[in-house]
Order: structure tokens, then C-alpha cells, then sequence
């Protein structure tokens, strides 16, 4: 992750305008972690950004099966809001066709931003953090099954892991997305085959939060749209394959204080500041409470488990894939502009938005509570037994939903952080889907999920 000067402020993702747009493309992540979209022709886009665009306030309580759940504030019939596209992060995907893309906003019929809006609460947790002198950036890392077809039964690849066969097999593909992506103004940093059938990786440039989670919307936007150009079907699901590796979502994040890192040129652990030591412990202490909302679907923790470089365990490592919090000191000569952290335990069926605000409550949690970085873990920590890793305080991250989301609901630091509406929201909808389909088979929760990721 090349995180570059704090003072620098990189460009959002796709400032190029909607100049030209014939149709402008809205989007906003709801709860389940499902993109919900409405669009207007191009005449409409002014006044759209201005007086929004009717959206029933449900949406906070949406499932990924489309059931309506509720709230003791939200569910029902009754009510309205304006969603408006922020014409300062558009992007022009397809200049022939005249589309454009823009993420939504949400706000009420006085035109205050509603409570529940997600992208929102990203931008206060990244304006609290620059007025205590913190200048964060973000960059996410996601993979991805491509199919054969349209009907996810086939990876269009078999292996080997990492290889030079599924790169060719899947050359045309990715270079016609790496085009796509470009036109829309989105920063690739890598795509490669991964380790699983079928599955690619995408790093993506690092950006100031909100438009780090609007970049990452928009590729994920542009990896369908081209998927479909070739007569394919992609999927960012934890699982898309029984039995499979999976699909993970790692959110890298730097941080600079007056222009200076806070994860390199320091004399704590691996050259961290006090600062960057005390966001480590933060998160490490946070993290298990966050897991509803990081990897919050019922097939999450079919992902999360040791042994598949998911980070199942609460503590970090230099390097370390099995660590749930990853140090990444950088390559020697750039240490100062590439040094970050890794956040593993993260997957694509949970909000950017809201997954990028609860990485930055729990880093700057760690600066509150005055905490350092504990001891780093450089094995494998399940090869630890069990009473070594008690005397260590390497915790197991939630193994299932139900202790993950009762851990969220209790979240004091989130609850603070996200607001009250926001979690309650969060935990009803996860807790429907739970007690819907958290007892059927894998490949039954695979066909529920994976084609709506």
C-alpha cells in the first residue's frame, strides 16, 4: 500500500464529472451489505442532487434475501427520505453508452442526513480523526470467484493456486476490466489469480476514507458489469464453492501526523510510533466486538476458521497472515510512505462504509484508552496451545454469528461510534438472517448468498 504524504489528498474515486452522462447510476450499500441502485436520465442529475430522490427509510432494515425486518425505530410502511448523489465522487463508466455512477446519500425530508446513512457516519469518523491531527488512508483488497457462465456452478478456472494457466484462461477478461476500471478513474495497484478456483484478487489504491469505500464500490460495480460483457458471473461472497477457500476483504489502512507516518520512523515495535502502536492495540483489543459487522453473513464463519488465512485470531503479527491484524512495515527505501496495517478479518457481505468507520473508532480507540501494541504473534496461532495463547491474550475472534452479533449489540466503542439506529439495524438484520438460514446445509446458504455478493 503506497500511502504517499498525509498532506496530500488523493483524488476521489472517478472525479471526472458526469459531463455527457445520458443516465447517472446512484448507489448505497444497505445493512446486509447489498448494493441498492436507482438512476436517473441525464437532465435529471441536477435536480436529483439536489432534492434527492424518494427512497423509503426500510432500507435500513432490509435482509439479503429482501425480507423487511424491523426496529423498534425502524421497519414498516410509513415514511420517505431523499437519497442524493454526490456529484463531487461520480465517475463516467461507459462514454459511449453515457452511463455514470455516483454513490447516494441519505437524508431526511428536511434534507439532515438521516442517522442511518452509512457513507455519512465514514465521513465524521474521518473528519473527527483529521481534527485530532490524523490524516487516515484506505485501501481495499478484495477477492473474487469468477464462474464459467452466468449460473455459478463452474469456476472458470482450476488452478494451479496463483498461476500463469488461470492468468491466461482469464486473460481477456482482466484486461478488459483493468480498461474499465481505468475509464472510470478507479486505482489498480494488482490483479492476479488467488489461491481458490476460479478466484482473483483486485488491490485497489489507497485513498482518504469515504472515497476509499466509494472506489471500492465502484470496482466491484465495474467487476459485474464487465463479468456480464463476457458472458459471466463473478461473486464476492465468503463462499462461493463448498468447501472452498473463500473470499475475503482486507482493509489496509496508513495514518500520517503532520506528514509523518505513524507506522514507520518510530522506535516502538518494527520502527511504529507510539501513535501507530497504540492504533495496533486498539484494534486487537476492538476487533472481536466488531465481527457482526465485518463478517457478518451466515457464511462468514465457514470462512473465518484457522488455517485458511482468514485472520480468525484477535492479535497481530508482523507479516503474519494467520493474524487478524497484519503489520506491513514496507520494503526498505520507502518504509516511511508504504508501511500500514492489514485488517483480515473482513469479507465482502459487509458495508466498506461501515466496516472503514469501525477500523477508524477502534484505531483511535487505542489512542484514547492510551494503549500500545501487545507482544506480536509470529507463528501460526492456533499451532499455540491453548494456554499459551490465554497467557498471551490472543483471543479467538467469534466462531459463529450469534456470539458475534452479541458482542456488536454490546459494543459500547460501536454504538458510540456508528450510533445506536445504525447498530440495532445491523444486529436485526443479521439476526434474521441467522435465524432463517443459519441452520441449513453450506451449499444451501451458499445458493442463498452468493449470487446476491
Amino acid at each position: 500500500m503506497t500511502a504517499g504524504p498525509g498532506g496530500a489528498d488523493p483524488p476521489e474515486a472517478g472525479a471526472g464529472g458526469v459531463a455527457g452522462a445520458r443516465l447517472l447510476l446512484g448507489t448505497m450499500v444497505d445493512n446486509a451489505g447489498l448494493v441498492r441502485a436507482k438512476s436517473v436520465p441525464g437532465p435529471r442529475i441536477a435536480a436529483a442532487a439536489r432534492d434527492g430522490i424518494g427512497l423509503s427509510p426500510v432500507f435500513a432494515v432490509f435482509c439479503a434475501d429482501d425480507h423487511i425486518t424491523q426496529t423498534a425505530r425502524y421497519g414498516g410502511p410509513v415514511g420517505d427520505m431523499r437519497v442524493r448523489p454526490d456529484l463531487t465522487a461520480t465517475a463516467l463508466i461507459d462514454p459511449v453508452a453515457g452511463l455514470a455512477w455516483a454513490p447516494f446519500d441519505q437524508y431526511d425530508q428536511d434534507l439532515a442526513v438521516m442517522e442511518t446513512c452509512q457513507r455519512s457516519l465514514l465521513r465524521r469518523q474521518a473528519e473527527a480523526a483529521r481534527a485530532a491531527g490524523l490524516d487516515f488512508l484506505m485501501g481495499f483488497e478484495t477477492e473474487f470467484t469468477v464462474f464459467a457462465g452466468q449460473d455459478l456452478s463452474q469456476p472458470a478456472t482450476s488452478g494451479p493456486a496463483y498461476g500463469l494457466r488461470p492468468w491466461l484462461e482469464l486473460e481477456e477478461f482482466s484486461r478488459d476490466l483493468l480498461d474499465a476500471l481505468a475509464t472510470a478513474g478507479v486505482a489498480v495497484e494488482t490483479l492476479h489469480p488467488e489461491y481458490g478456483p476460479g478466484q482473483l484478487e483486485i488491490s485497489l489504491a489507497p485513498r482518504r476514507p469515504v472515497a476509499a469505500a466509494d472506489q471500492y464500490v465502484l470496482a466491484r460495480l465495474i467487476v459485474q458489469r464487465t463479468a456480464r460483457q463476457h458472458g459471466r458471473a463473478v461473486s464476492f461472497a465468503p463462499l462461493t464453492l463448498p468447501e472452498s477457500i473463500g473470499n475475503g476483504c482486507h482493509l489496509h489502512i496508513s495514518a500520517t501526523t503532520e506528514g509523518r507516518s505513524v507506522f514507520a520512523g518510530g522506535d516502538g515495535p518494527y520502527g511504529m510510533t507510539p501513535v501507530g502502536a497504540a492504533m495496533v492495540g486498539g484494534l486487537v483489543a476492538h476487533l472481536p466486538e466488531a465481527s457482526g459487522l465485518l463478517t457478518p453473513s451466515v457464511l462468514s464463519y465457514d470462512r473465518l476458521v484457522p488455517g485458511l488465512w482468514s485472520g480468525a485470531y484477535a492479535c497481530w503479527g508482523v507479516e503474519n497472515r494467520e493474524a487478524a491484524i497484519r503489520f506491513v512495515p514496507g520494503t526498505v527505501g520507502t518504509r516511511e510512505a508504504t508501511a500500514n496495517v492489514e485488517v483480515k478479518a473482513i469479507d465482502g457481505t459487509s458495508n466498506p462504509y461501515l466496516a472503514a468507520a469501525a477500523v477508524l473508532a477502534m484505531a483511535m480507540a487505542g489512542l484514547a484508552e492510551e494503549r500500545t501494541a501487545p507482544e506480536p504473534v509470529q507463528v501460526a496461532p492456533d499451532e499455540l496451545a491453548a494456554d499459551v495463547r490465554e497467557r498471551a491474550g490472543i483471543r479467538r475472534l467469534p466462531a459463529g454469528l450469534a456470539a458475534a452479533l452479541d458482542l456488536l449489540d454490546g459494543s459500547a466503542l460501536l454504538r458510540a461510534a456508528l450510533g445506536g439506529a445504525v447498530v440495532d439495524c445491523l444486529v436485526a438484520v443479521r439476526q434474521y438472517e441467522l435465524a432463517t438460514y443459519g441452520d441449513r446445509p453450506q451449499a444451501d446458504r451458499i445458493a442463498l448468498l452468493a449470487p446476491r455478493y
